[in-house]
């Protein structure tokens, strides 16, 4: 029996939100305040629970408008509309599952059909709502000057109440209303939490001996399982009741002196060990450096929440598969939720948890001596984590607006891509699929937790971008309201260089949906006498050998694209058809060089000099980039023939311009298309 997927709606910033899971591992990933935690919290109150609580903000905003509303409508039975958040599970079976009590979930008998509906609500029923509003307005008859939300903040949990159906599968309509003990019989949740109380200096020095002593309880089934514990025990038990009787003889024989009857007075004081109060009290866990022994509390914070989960996932593990109760079985339905595993921890310790947790559940799922299932769920802003998972594992959580959060499975990226409208081939296809898998997740896993993104091509820009970042915010703080400015150097921005190759990126930027600047070359080009489009001067050219203009303007004519770029080239993603299409208000605006100084560039070197000649000459004896010197003196200047013949190394380039820049790199100035770009960036 697996989870297929959830459907969240009026949860806070979940207003209307449906998550699909894996089999094994499902990755829920995003930026902060992306629902994350709201939609573990709302599984954890609905399934782990007995009565759950909400509090009004736990309302989505919108909705929180809509209950406000019910303050003076007199609505009918037949008019009102249930306000309500929800929870809503997709659970598919197959004909060797024993359904046993889930059985009380069907509503159905097609055997074509393989799924189990539940609804799990949070309601304001017809009749809580009249009783609200009487109660109101006794409430205000008693000239208590508090207003409704007041009211209703105060005592949401008198009027809302906690709802749970079970619905049949593509007729939700029909319907019947089940008590919580069905649910608990099918469904069983555990939660590792962010908060793993490993904090040295919060008093938790002991953590793990705790830990230790509460796996032992999860996992051990019956004392006989550990005899040598048990002899031990019986042998210490014995000398220490002999002790004992030494020990506390004057205090026997007092108690014996005041009774009327000695003999009834008799006191024994015995050892009587237990092995669970044992672990519980008196395990402490040390680790090993070198040859010594050293407290669990020396350890860093990196390992000791490390240690935690492991403990943690074991002990949860037992729980759910029933471990130490032999004669009840697991449910059929286990999930695992992990929060946040990244904590305190270490790059390296994040790359191997994440590509060994698989292998660690699966095993466990397999030495479970009865049929045991389990669906496990992480959340994590780790870009290090992504860098080492599964692509389809990951379910990516982005807000579309203030109030609403939305998730995106990846699985469904490789559909997407290959309906790309300039993939000809299968063979492209998956080609341009996989390069931006693994390209995104070993290089670039930081794009999924980024507000912004910029895509460069060449090493010049990659290497001057933040300097010219730093330009662009000192150049924007003097013609605006400091005050009111956000820096670009002070934003969330990911700065990916992707060759030429940005437009393979196209349908993963659209599905990110983040504001993204792409900085190109217009790569002029003209017809050579063998029929092939090579390199040349704007003056020359005819064409564009870059794809990723062709691709996002849909031209090709050198004199159209450049007519094109008098406006910002800004795109917005559809969807539905995989496409980008020119919108004034765009998420995506595409950069490559523009007139300036009376020069049309073809690249960003003869964009730079065009701009920054002077600054060159200034310290061409230093540049250890620049060969052919006297070429930068030609009159007139050259800018296409002096990045040519000038530039030896476009890397020794950069590095020269930052090392004799200035202080602020006052003593050259950005391309007017790069200030232009990142100026709408920082908007």
């Amino acid at each position: 029996m697996k989870l297929e997927k959830a459907q969240i709606r009026n949860f806070r910033m979940l207003k209307e939100l449906d998550v699909d899971f894996e089999d094994i591992l499902s990755l829920v990933i995003g930026k902060n305040n992306t629902g994350k935690t709201s939609f573990l919290t709302i599984f954890q109150k609905f399934l782990s629970e007995n009565k759950p609580e909400f509090s009004f903000d736990d309302f989505n905003i919108d909705i929180q408008n809509d209950i406000l509303a019910c303050e003076n409508n007199n609505i009918t039975a037949e008019e009102y509309i249930e306000p309500c958040l929800s929870l809503k599970l997709y659970i598919s079976y197959n004909d060797t599952d024993n359904l046993g009590s889930a059985s009380a979930l069907l509503l159905d008998l097609d055997s074509e059909k393989h799924y189990l509906v539940v609804i799990f609500e949070f309601v304001l029923e017809y009749e809580k709502y009249l009783k609200l509003a009487s109660d109101y307005t006794e409430y205000k008859s008693k000239g208590i000057n508090r207003n409704f939300e007041y009211y209703l903040r105060n005592n949401i949990n008198r009027y809302f109440t906690v709802r749970i159906k079970a619905l049949e599968f593509d007729n939700e309509s029909n319907f019947k209303i089940i008590n919580r003990d069905i649910v608990n019989s099918v469904i069983s949740m555990q939660i590792i939490g962010a908060k793993r109380d490993v904090d040295n200096e919060q008093g938790h020095s002991r953590a793990l001996s705790f830990l230790a002593g509460k796996y032992y309880a999860s996992s051990v089934i019956s004392e006989a399982e550990f005899p040598e514990l048990q002899k031990k025990l019986s042998e210490t038990d014995e000398s220490l009741t002999e002790i004992y009787q030494d020990l506390f003889r004057p205090v026997v024989k007092e108690i014996a002196a005041m009774s009327y009857n000695p003999k009834e007075a008799e006191l024994s004081i015995i050892s009587t060990l237990s092995e669970k109060k044992i672990f519980q009290d008196n395990t402490t866990v040390k680790y090993k450096h070198e040859n010594t022994l050293l407290p669990e509390d020396y350890n860093g914070l990196g390992y000791l929440n490390l240690f935690a989960i492991i403990f943690n996932i074991r002990i949860k593990l037992d729980q759910l598969s029933k471990k130490n109760k032999p004669d009840e079985d697991p449910t059929p339905l286990n999930l695992l939720f992990i929060e946040e595993p990244e904590a305190h921890t270490h790059p390296q310790m994040q790359y191997i948890f994440i590509k060994n947790i698989k292998k660690i559940l699966a095993a466990h799922c397999l030495a479970a001596s009865k049929d045991f299932s389990l669906q496990t769920i992480i959340s994590t802003h780790s870009s290090h984590i992504v860098s080492q998972c599964e692509f389809e594992d990951i379910k990516y959580f982005f807000r579309e607006s203030s109030t609403s959060v939305k998730s995106r499975s990846l699985k469904t990226l490789f559909s997407k891509m290959v309906t790309a409208k300039d993939v000809p081939t299968k063979e492209e296809q998956e080609r341009a699929y996989r390069f931006v898998k693994q390209y995104v997740t070993l290089n670039r896993a930081e794009l999924f937790f980024a507000d912004k993104a910029i895509l460069l091509e060449g090493d010049t820009e990659r290497m001057l971008i933040y300097a010219m970042m730093q330009k662009t915010d000192e150049y924007i703080s003097r013609k605006t309201d400091v005050a009111n400015y956000n820096p670009l150097l002070s934003q969330n921005i990911s700065v990916v260089e992707v060759g030429a190759f940005s437009h393979v990126f196209a349908t993963f930027l659209g599905f990110l949906g983040i504001k993204t600047l792409i900085i190109t070359d217009l790569d002029c080009a003209k017809l050579s006498e063998t029929g092939k489009n090579i390199k040349c001067r704007y003056t020359e050219g005819t064409t564009t050998t870059n794809a990723s203009i062709k691709y996002f303007t849909q031209l090709s004519n050198l004199q159209d694209i450049v007519s094109l770029s008098a406006s910002p080239i800004t795109l917005s993603y559809d969807n539905n058809t995989n496409m980008w299409n020119a919108e004034e208000n765009g998420q995506l605006r595409l950069l490559f060089q523009k007139q300036e100084n009376c020069y049309q560039a073809r690249s960003f070197e003869d964009a730079f000099i065009c701009n920054n000649l002077q600054f060159i000459i200034d310290h061409k004896n230093h540049f250890t980039s620049i060969k052919n010197i006297d070429v930068l003196e030609s009159s007139p200047p050259d800018f296409y023939d002096i990045a040519e013949r000038c530039i030896d190394s476009k890397t020794s380039f950069a590095l020269d311009v930052l090392l004799y820049g200035g202080k602020d790199n006052e003593n050259w100035t950005t391309p007017l298309y790069i200030r232009e770009g990142l100026e709408w960036l920082a908007q």
